[in-house]
């Protein structure tokens, strides 16, 4: 029988995560390689998303996987979006703040998501037009009680300028407004619908970093901001995802003077 894609989607990457733990416990220690500056891959990222494609073509032979590490497979444009270890840098150092994201995108938008962090043993799930889950716990924004002070958990990659980073650090602190930076957006997009965060922001943004984490912020009630999807399917975008009790958010973080840059 083939199984529900969210069921699938949450068992892979539960199994996808022992495997990336598994290998970081191996005597023999990880094989790092550098892919750009800043952006690091291991074997354990490679191995991870030769996994994930080889469990998608056992169960569904017929749909397209689009990884970071190996690309686009097949035909799109309904197709698996996979980040094999999001926050590569965290997990090969022994950090805890990375994760497996698996979502499925049926040509015009996210429907499915799993997101696990091993590590910390969250995992998150969500199906469109049937809420998101932390841990199976039902999350909703609107059902939360409101907590004192204000925090957005933020990205940063090599794609943007420390002095644009800086920048937004300085407006939301003039708001009055934490921000925390974990190294991995599946994190930051978890932390919002658990509430660690009010949102997640970052100006330049893969989609297999983003897609099931940004499903599940729509799916518990909350915004969520990127480029045109055909865009973001093929390069990064600006990302904004939060629960919509911030005021003014959008403006704070992209000013008229970032038009240039803002999402579509």
């Amino acid at each position: 029988m083939i199984p529900s894609r969210l069921g699938f989607a949450t068992a892979l990457a539960r199994k996808a995560g022992l495997l990336a733990q598994e290998m970081r416990g191996q005597a023999q220690g990880l094989a790092v390689t550098s892919k750009a500056p800043m952006d690091f891959v291991t074997n354990a990222d490679l191995a991870v998303e030769a996994l994930i494609r080889e469990r998608i073509a056992q169960a569904y032979p017929e749909d397209a996987v689009l990884g970071e590490e190996n690309g686009l497979e097949g035909d799109g444009p309904a197709c698996w979006i996979v980040d094999p270890i999001d926050g590569t840098t965290n997990y090969a150092r022994g950090m805890g703040d990375w994760g497996i994201s698996i979502a499925y995108f049926d040509g015009q938008n996210f429907t499915h998501g799993a997101i696990f962090l091993p590590d910390l043993n969250i995992m998150a799930t969500a199906e469109a037009g049937k809420g998101a889950q932390l841990n199976g716990k039902p999350m909703r924004f609107d059902q939360r009680a409101g907590q004192s002070g204000r925090m957005l958990a933020l990205g940063y990659s090599g794609r943007t300028t420390p002095e644009t980073y800086s920048a937004r650090i300085a407006r939301l602190t003039a708001a009055q407004i934490e921000h925390r930076r974990h190294g991995a957006a599946t994190v930051g997009l978890v932390g919002t619908l658990a509430g660690w965060f009010d949102g997640y922001h970052e100006a330049s943004l893969n989609i297999w970093d983003g897609a099931a984490g940004l499903l599940m912020v729509q799916e518990a009630g909350g915004v969520t901001i990127h480029g045109e999807m055909e865009r973001f399917l093929t390069e990064p975008t600006e990302v904004i995802a939060h629960n919509g009790k911030i005021p003014n958010l959008y403006g704070i973080l992209v000013p008229d003077e970032d038009a240039e840059r803002k999402a579509g």
